[in-house]
């Protein structure tokens, strides 16, 4: 078996092959290194500088919180958590019946109201009537006074008709006086307005629409379109005004916030775009926002018990500051979000003409429900229904 001749027993010839096999390797791995290198600081001079990553950042969004506006008794639920609801969809019903009893009676006060009022009109016409009967007397005794005084002195007349003539006369202006004062009276309560624009009618119709907003109130309707949660109400529980019942986390209202740390805030603007990696979908689907805004303070300064720095053993912490990111809404409509995941940011930094404060603005609602804009839809109707039964007087 031959063995490898070693180094020094190599001709010239070999040995000037193997040391230029040898240089040559070296050359290659030497501009191997290089070009990796140059790649690199192309890379870092390109994109890398421009770019700034965590991933303390988590998905957040709207708990829309159901509550109800009434005391009372719940009676059924129609919902339950994980469950998809719709804005406008029945979710729980109250016991209604101390709201129908008071109803009825807000429907019968105003009815007795719209009476009452008429009355008030008819006894200004009756003592309108009534003053022109004591302008009449008055006149009468004034005549039958004037007759007496020219025949009194030539004994015509007697000396006691007269002066029952002149009491007539007094009795007579005085009468007419208290008519006047009660016209004036009966005119104050329905002057400038008419038994439809009456206070008293007002008011009837105002405690009418309470009612029927309470009675309408016993069933509680989705604010928003979302997934159900949190719900702790049962059946059969007494609840007041205010106590959570159940929440609605709407799956199109969801964004980031992305915990920057101060010393990457220096590059960031509202507008700049944003790659985002949810570990619940992995990198193979990478969603698409944009910054709209920075919080004003960090986590730190909003907590329970703030930081006191002004200590003895102060210890620097690198600071984080929130940093709000919105989402493409095709893309969580296609792979919806939930509250709390977890995500990775990568922020592309190249247009830093942006601002970092946010304009004045626009004065519109972020987000809105129609559910409460018709809970008095119908209640005209029977307000002009129970008025139309009790108006028995046209003024």
């Amino acid at each position: 078996m031959s063995e490898e001749p070693r180094k020094d027993e190599l001709d010239p010839a070999a040995k000037a092959a193997l040391t230029k096999k040898r240089r040559k390797a070296i050359a290659i791995a030497v501009a191997i290194f290089l070009i990796l290198g140059l790649a690199f600081f192309l890379y870092w001079l390109i994109w890398w500088r421009f770019e700034e990553t965590t991933d303390d950042a988590y998905v957040n969004g709207n708990q829309v919180m159901v509550m109800p506006q009434v005391q009372g008794i719940v009676t059924s639920i129609l919902t339950d958590d994980t469950q998809f609801v719709c804005e406008g969809q029945m979710l729980i019903s109250l016991d209604p019946h101390d709201f129908i009893v008071a109803f009825e009676r807000a429907k019968g006060h105003l009815g007795q109201t719209v009476r009452d009022v008429s009355q008030l009109f008819a006894t200004v016409g009756q003592l309108a009537a009534e003053l022109e009967v004591r302008k009449a007397d008055l006149l009468r005794a004034s005549l039958d006074y004037e007759h007496r005084k020219n025949l009194v002195d030539s004994g015509s007349v007697s000396r006691e008709d007269f002066e029952h003539s002149e009491t007539s006369l007094y009795a007579a202006y005085a009468s007419l006086q208290a008519a006047e004062e009660n016209l004036l009276g009966a005119e104050v309560e329905v002057k400038g307005t008419t038994i439809l624009t009456h206070p008293r009618v007002q008011m009837a119709k105002a405690q009418l629409k309470e009612a029927f907003l309470s009675l309408h109130r016993c069933t509680i309707y989705a604010p928003a379109t979302g997934i159900a949660t949190q719900r702790s109400v049962q059946v059969g529980q007494s609840v007041t005004p205010g106590t959570p019942l159940l929440s609605i986390v709407p799956i199109d209202q969801m964004w980031i916030d992305a915990n920057y740390r101060e010393v990457q805030l220096k590059n960031l603007r509202i507008g700049q775009k944003v790659k985002i990696n949810v570990d619940m979908y992995g990198r193979d689907i990478p969603f698409h926002g944009c910054i709209v805004g920075l919080n004003p303070g960090t986590g730190s300064v909003f907590s329970v018990l703030p930081p006191q720095n002004a200590t003895g053993n102060w210890i620097k912490i690198v600071q984080r500051l929130p940093v709000r990111i919105s989402l493409d809404p095709d893309e969580i409509k296609k792979y919806p979000l939930f509250l709390g995941l977890s995500v990775e940011t990568r922020t592309d930094t190249h247009e830093r003409s942006g601002a970092r404060l946010p304009t004045l603005s626009v004065q519109k609602p972020f987000y809105s429900t129609c559910v409460f804009a018709s809970e008095l839809e119908g209640v005209d109707d029977v307000i002009e229904d129970i008025i139309e039964e009790n108006y028995y007087y046209e003024p």
